[in-house]
């Protein structure tokens, strides 16, 4: 929780955190630590690019290109507070 505290100060009061990740326990620890903080889960899916609704407008970044290349799902959570 103490990783979105830092976003606490800089965001605005309707601000968003989107986080994308391959690893399969930092997305289970980061989904248990979104309410911890306090914060909302607005939405998440463990495969991102097989997710239509989610995957709309996704910028691919190089490790999810790396990553999804290698067949690893890549697992996408979107809070807000």
């Amino acid at each position: 929780s103490s990783s979105l505290k830092v976003y606490d100060g800089i965001l605005k009061k309707d601000g968003i955190v989107e986080f994308k990740t391959d690893n399969d326990l930092l997305f289970q620890f980061s989904l248990e630590q979104v309410p911890e903080a306090g914060w909302n889960l607005d939405k998440f899916t463990w495969d991102l690019h097989n997710d239509e609704e989610m995957v709309k407008g996704n910028v691919m970044t190089e490790y999810e290109s790396k990553f999804s290349a290698m067949g690893n799902p890549i697992h996408k959570l979107i809070a807000s507070r």
